[in-house]
């Protein structure tokens, strides 16, 4: 009996300690997009595991790609006194005064995923090497198409500086091909209904496209419900992203090729950078950090999980 009274008095006061720490610690905000998305909710996900694990609580907040919603929030951080702010931020160049507000009241601001075009303001930018992934996703693209055939390429959202980069690297590698052919660029937003309609209005006007390359995995997932509506087992298709839905299209056959965005792992190293400098005042040794995508093939499939590898 004194043995199970002293076992429960540890472990209360480990529980107590455990929230003192985060208490003295104080809150991280962490700031996507939608959580709806299941991208972003993986971006929230690692960043809060990461945040918990080293003591401190957490405020998870979508901004919704609003920027005026974004500078809001931002302004009741800044009126709370967090300890800083984990942000994917809603638009690359409307974000830099927000971000510099909040490093003038003391607030240090790390960026995941997206950009802002001028350092020194986000303590660190990590995002994702989209030129690499990009290209790595072309390559099989033309390799699972022999290299030749009419294809089209349904980007996932030109405003987005990391799109445009995609699609970019995507015809770094696809012009080299002589045989590859054109037949359609068309921006599907990101969405899967976009992809979708998209792909069944190029099915209409070109029922010979042998190829479909998309900037992003939702947009993916609608060309290939488009081409299973229509009955066309024949078209290769491709994207970026590597969410579980995606992961699943690769093991099915539907989708030859996605490459897998970091998203837990680039946000738990925002985390970790922030804490080291809240903690030590050690600033990261780089002002951007990017990290790679990672090639998903029906051998390493059942490796992805919540945009997290685990080899």
């Amino acid at each position: 009996m004194r043995l199970r009274v002293r076992l429960l008095a540890i472990a209360t006061l480990s529980a107590l300690s455990l929230a003192a720490s985060a208490a003295e610690k104080g809150t991280i905000m962490i700031m996507v997009n939608s959580l709806d998305n299941p991208y972003y909710a993986s971006e929230a996900k690692g960043a809060s595991e990461k945040a918990r694990a080293l003591g401190y609580k957490t405020t998870i907040l979508s901004h919704g790609e609003d920027v005026k919603k974004q500078n809001e929030l931002i302004d009741s951080a800044i009126g709370q006194k967090i300890q800083g702010i984990v942000l994917d931020n809603a638009d690359s160049t409307a974000s830099v005064a927000a971000i510099q507000k909040a490093k003038n009241a003391g607030i240090p601001v790390v960026l995941i995923n997206r950009e802002i075009p001028v350092d020194d303001v986000a303590l660190v930018q990590i995002t994702h090497n989209n030129f690499q992934a990009g290209s790595e996703v072309a390559n099989t693209f033309v390799e699972k198409m022999g290299e030749k055939g009419k294809y089209a390429e349904l980007t996932c959202n030109l405003a987005d500086n990391n799109c445009v980069t995609r699609s970019k690297s995507f015809h770094q590698v696809i012009d080299q091909y002589p045989d590859m052919t054109s037949i359609a660029r068309q921006d599907a937003k990101g969405t899967l209904i976009d992809g979708k309609r998209i792909m069944d209005s190029i099915l209409q006007a070109h029922p010979d496209v042998k190829g479909v390359i998309c900037g992003n995995g939702p947009v993916a997932l609608g060309v290939i419900a488009a081409l299973k509506a229509a009955g066309r087992d024949d078209v290769i298709v491709a994207g970026i992203d590597g969410s579980n839905e995606e992961r699943d299209a690769v093991k099915a056959g539907t989708l030859k090729a996605t490459v897998m965005l970091q998203a837990q792992a680039i946000a738990a190293q925002g985390v970790a950078d922030l804490d080291n400098y809240l903690q030590k005042n050690e600033k990261p040794q780089k002002q951007r950090v990017m990290f790679r995508g990672i090639l998903i093939t029906p051998e390493n499939a059942d490796n992805v999980s919540d945009f997290n590898f685990k080899s």
